[in-house]
């Protein structure tokens, strides 16, 4: 591989001195970067989807989301959690990082290599024949994404989350113009495949330009040192809880798919899909952010609880109302954004827009496991998680997709509780500190929501759907926004996150 020239610092990549001379700045900066590129994300995920939804069928949908728990299975085991070791380590050399990298080929390999193997075996178990092809189509992506995680890893260990944003967009606009395409000239379901495939190259290509670290040469039959081999363990148990919970977190569409076939599958991906969007948008970005941000203060308990405080906020403020208000406004969604076809989807899109809104409490304990290092408790976790999961969706099955979708948004809302009480019995973050930033958020959107369903019947019509969203969303957030104030602390709140903004914005003209 190639090697630095002379007086080139190998460890320029990998350092946060510089980092953790101004963390707060960085962190606010790079939550601001990652909320407010949320809108361009958002519009390019609901256009593509809003076009393609019309150019293509729910079985389209329902092939490519037969290999989706194929998909989430790889990338639990992929890297074997080592990318995420990458950015939660304190201190890390150039020697360190390319040991990882070379051990992480040897075991992307060999997942990779079962990918391969299970495409036929995945077109036997659907009874479809195309799955093979995908599958194998896929698998390139996939690939791509392995030579150039510690690329990525070490650009969000330095924060540098606006090229990373940039990237992103840009394999969304990427993606996006070949699966219309593809559409267009009557592709069919490989207008799919290749958004997922040209996303996933232009993220992998344009990280390893953008970052400039490329790891030192391969030596044989090195020996792990302490250092590694911690790493190791870490990153072994969260690749442990990835996997196990996605057994339960998968199951749901693996039965779907198996009982009621593609089109079935293509209702209840399409539901689930648009059910988390809105959830994901703001989880994703800010999981990067967090847990580099938290990682770098986890020696000061205290610091460490403000940092929690601040950055688990966001996802609460902006996702619950969010939900709530797609409950509501759940069939005008689904009828602007996806066309009459997919009408089928919304009691789907309803049931299913519950699990996030309560899981989201238990989701983010993710962060507080990674960014203290606590990956072998959160394993322990996913031995309790799956069993339940599996049960519940199992159950539910009987009922066809709509009793899949019931059992796992009941398995969830009993699993978050417990999860959030497993995770902060030994995390610096008190109950008390957790559901300070959460009840807000939670009884502002469920208001709001009840208040805007009962007062639909004094609503004038507007014939225009566009129009009817935009008046029922303006109504909706006014109120979220008025009982947020009003709640006991909601100015104090809001002038915290004003002056947080004040803050980075003024340090930013410094």
């Amino acid at each position: 591989m190639t090697q630095y020239p002379s007086g080139v610092d190998s460890e320029q990549h990998i350092r946060t001195d510089a980092l953790n001379a101004d963390l707060k700045k960085r962190s606010l900066k790079s939550g601001l970067i990652t909320v407010a590129s949320q809108p361009i994300k958002l519009a390019l995920g609901i256009g593509s989807t809003a076009v393609l939804a019309r150019m293509l069928t729910p079985f389209d949908f329902g092939l490519l989301a037969m290999v989706a728990p194929l998909l989430a299975f790889v990338d639990s085991l992929t890297n074997l959690g080592l990318e995420t070791a990458t950015v939660q380590r304190e201190k890390l050399d150039h020697q360190q990082a390319s040991a990882m990298f070379w051990l992480s080929l040897k075991i992307n390999a060999v997942v990779i290599g079962l990918m391969v193997l299970m495409a036929p075996v995945l077109a036997w178990f659907y009874k479809q024949a195309e799955l093979t092809g995908i599958t194998l189509m896929l698998a390139v992506g996939v690939l791509s994404l392995c030579l150039t995680f510690q690329h990525k890893s070490l650009l969000k260990r330095q924060m540098r989350f606006e090229m990373m944003t940039a990237i992103e967009v840009a394999s969304l606009v990427a993606g996006a113009v070949f699966a219309i395409g593809a559409a267009w000239l009557g592709l069919g379901y490989w207008a799919l495949v290749l958004q997922v495939l040209v996303m996933q190259l232009t993220q992998s290509v344009a990280s390893w330009f953008v970052c400039g670290w490329r790891p030192a040469k391969y030596v044989k039959n090195t020996k792990l040192d302490a250092n590694l081999r911690e790493m190791l363990s870490y990153g072994a148990h969260l690749s442990g809880f990835r996997f196990l919970t996605r057994i339960g977190m998968q199951l749901d569409r693996i039965l779907v798919g198996y009982f009621s076939g593609a089109g079935a599958l293509g209702f209840y991906h399409v539901a689930y899909t648009w059910a988390y969007f809105p959830f994901e948008q703001i989880y994703n970005p800010l999981f990067d952010v967090a847990v580099s941000s938290f990682s770098r203060t986890q020696h000061d308990p205290d610091l460490y609880r403000a940092y929690c405080r601040r950055g688990l906020m966001p996802i609460f403020a902006f996702s619950m109302p969010v939900l709530a208000f797609c409950f509501v406004e759940a069939r005008e969604i689904i009828l602007l954004l996806l066309g009459n076809q997919w009408l089928e989807a919304v009691p789907l899109f309803q049931l299913l827009a519950i699990a996030p809104f309560v899981g989201s409490m238990y989701r983010v304990t993710k962060w507080l496991y990674v960014s203290i290092g606590h990956t072998q408790r959160q394993l322990r976790w996913g031995l309790i998680h799956t069993p339940v999961m599996i049960l519940a969706v199992a159950v539910g099955a009987k009922w066809g997709a709509y009793g899949v979708a019931m059992g796992y948004t009941v398995g969830i809302c009993l699993l978050t509780y417990p999860a959030v009480a497993f995770c902060l019995k030994t995390s610096p973050l008190s109950m008390g500190d957790f559901f300070s930033v959460v009840w807000r958020p939670a009884f502002a959107s469920v208001t709001a929501a009840v208040i805007l369903s009962a007062s639909q019947f004094v609503l004038p019509d507007i014939n225009n759907a566009v129009l009817s969203l935009l008046v029922k969303m303006t109504i909706f957030g006014l109120l979220y926004i008025l009982l947020w104030m009003i709640f006991p602390g909601g100015m104090q709140g809001t002038k915290e996150v004003l002056q947080n903004f004040q803050e980075l914005r003024s340090k930013r003209k410094n």
